[in-house]
């Protein structure tokens, strides 16, 4: 029994030792057939003949340029056609403002806010006493003497109105005529119609009380030499007056003394000319200062 043990041992151990054996050596052999699979992974040659051409034909391929689609006038047109426009053009009928074109190398051009946009779309008009006016820069000179008495609260309140109506892109000036003395608004500046500035414009004007006597020929002197920070005169001057206090020789002579002041100092300024209720005589002298100038007479007969 016992040699029966020790005879079944000797085979177990037999059998144990047999497969320990094979086992390492199978161990070994996969560790052999791996390392050398690496070693020729490393020395082995890139397959870099397929790249080498690839790069190659790129070279000697031409470069054709991104082709351009031109379009053609046909195309165009019939954009053109498709497009909406707006009712009112920019620049109106040619007629409308063809007076300003000459002039558009005149400072007095760049002080009138630019003629070729000043049309309906754009211009801002101010009326005052029934003459209207869409300029940017405006002189108003007013009577403000003893005669002026009976009706200057009128006056007053319309002027008022009138600056109160001014856009911040125009400019104005207010000078007043009474007692041989000028009452100036802005130092015989045109002036911005900004806020600050309307505000004082209408103090003074409340604070004029009619005096004096009329020098009226002094005032438009004073009125035709009016520029702004820039050194641009007034496009329009709107003079209102009962009359003059003139002989009949100065009388006829007043007329050609304004015309004067405009070639020398504002050729290209219009004055309106506003009359209330002035003499047969009066109402001549401020029709044909109009009328020299390009500017309108208006008679204000009464109130």
């Amino acid at each position: 029994m016992v040699s029966g043990f020790r005879t079944n041992g000797a085979a177990f151990w037999a059998w144990m030792t047999s497969i320990a054996v094979h086992l390492i050596v199978l161990t070994a052999f996969g560790f052999v057939r791996f390392s050398q699979s690496e070693a020729q992974l490393a020395q082995g040659p890139a397959p870099t003949a397929i790249v080498s051409r690839i790069r190659e034909h790129a070279r000697s391929a031409p470069v054709i340029p991104k082709p351009k689609v031109k379009r053609s006038v046909k195309d165009l047109s019939v954009e053109k056609k498709g497009r909406l426009l707006p009712k009112n053009p920019v620049f109106g009928p040619a007629e409308s403002r063809l007076r300003d074109w000459p002039n558009l190398a005149k400072p007095s051009a760049l002080g009138s806010g630019f003629s070729l946009l000043s049309i309906n779309d754009f211009a801002h008009t101010v009326e005052f006493f029934g003459s209207s006016t869409d300029e940017r820069k405006v002189c108003y000179l007013v009577d403000c003497s003893g005669s002026m008495r009976g009706m200057f609260g009128l006056v007053r309140g319309k002027l008022i109105e009138l600056i109160g109506q001014l856009q911040p892109d125009q400019y104005f000036c207010i000078i007043f005529f009474g007692g041989n003395e000028l009452i100036e608004f802005g130092n015989s500046r045109l002036v911005r119609a900004a806020g600050q500035a309307k505000s004082a414009a209408y103090e003074f004007i409340d604070s004029v009380r009619p005096a004096g006597q009329t020098n009226a020929l002094k005032a438009l002197e004073r009125a035709v030499q009016v520029r702004d920070r820039t050194g641009v005169g007034p496009a329009v001057i709107y003079f209102l007056t009962d009359g003059f206090e003139l002989t009949a020789e100065d009388k006829q002579r007043f007329s050609q003394r304004v015309a004067n002041l405009l070639v020398r100092f504002a050729p290209n300024t219009r004055i309106n000319t506003v009359g209330f209720c002035p003499l047969g005589e009066d109402s001549k002298v401020l029709k044909v200062i109009a009328e020299q100038s390009g500017g309108e007479f208006v008679f204000i007969s009464g109130f």
